[in-house]
């Protein structure tokens, strides 16, 4: 029989610790170049292995930092992680229901280059809904948390923590569209009166500036449901709602990749991303080939 896990314990838990890994990741911050996922032309040869080894060394390191954390308060519990580490693979086998989804650091390219905010995002899940979550963002010292149905939250350092809500304002039409469906990005300008953002931003980082009222949507062909797990009950509980297609919602069982994720903080948004979706696989199916 499994034991039950009280969300704010697991928040109580894994906070102090992501709180370390968060400190411990800034100093790195736009000091690591990564060329084992993206190339970076400047740097060859020895450097470049150099660096590569560096950045898997503290992205696996983080990981492993709070699995440990997991492992010794939350033996029975299965988890989803990015990284291939052998403490990773001690959580293979097991029937709880409950679930960690973790991803030591969302947003690797702006890690690197120190010119957007990266994320530390660790949740909670069980038969598929997430419960519990904690995301950092530790260029700007935020550190996010949220329980389901009991609101999501912000803290900035050492300050009181502020509740966090979705945008109201009316003439708010600020959404991400991934830059990797651009054809989303001219629809959404030209037929649905959205203004997308284009550069690229994790997906933690989108979902979070909604539950700040920076935008109102998100959308994408395809999210890593580590990418997508943790800040969706974030931004869920501020008021937003995740879904990945019409009335599906996303279900936290298993690794898997979530297409077209989105991410709304109205009915009115939530009825344009699918009808910027629908109008596109229409497009599409009436393209010769």
């Amino acid at each position: 029989m499994n034991n039950q896990i009280e969300p704010q314990h697991f928040i109580d838990t894994l906070l102090p610790v992501v709180r370390q890994c968060a400190q411990t990741s800034i100093l790195f911050y736009g000091q690591v170049a990564d060329i084992g996922k993206e190339a970076d032309l400047g740097l060859t040869g020895d450097k470049a292995q150099a660096a590569s080894t560096a950045f898997t060394a503290l992205d696996s390191g983080l990981q492993d930092i709070l699995l440990s954390v997991v492992l010794q308060h939350f033996p029975d519990i299965g988890v989803i992680a990015e990284e291939s580490t052998p403490l990773k693979r001690r959580f293979t086998r097991t029937t709880s229901p409950y679930l960690v989804i973790l991803d030591p650091i969302d947003g690797t390219w702006h890690f690197r280059r120190g010119d957007a905010p990266y994320h530390i995002t660790v949740g909670l899940a069980c038969n598929g809904k997430m419960l519990a979550s904690i995301v950092a963002r530790p260029s700007e010292d935020k550190i996010f948390t949220a329980i389901r149905d009991q609101g999501a939250f912000v803290q900035k350092g050492t300050g009181r923590k502020k509740r966090l809500r979705v945008s109201k304002r009316a003439q708010h039409n600020r959404v991400f569209i991934s830059s990797k469906a651009r054809d989303y990005q001219k629809l959404a300008r030209q037929h649905y009166g959205l203004l997308p953002r284009e550069h690229p931003l994790g997906a933690a980082l989108v979902l979070t500036q909604i539950a700040e009222g920076e935008l109102i949507g998100y959308l994408t062909r395809q999210v890593e449901i580590y990418d997508a797990g943790p800040p969706s009950l974030i931004v869920e509980e501020a008021g937003a709602r995740c879904l990945i297609g019409p009335n599906r919602v996303p279900n936290y069982v298993k690794r898997r990749k979530f297409a077209h994720f989105m991410a709304a903080a109205n009915n009115v948004v939530e009825e344009k991303l699918l009808a910027i979706i629908s109008h596109a696989r229409t497009a599409n199916a009436s393209t010769p080939h």
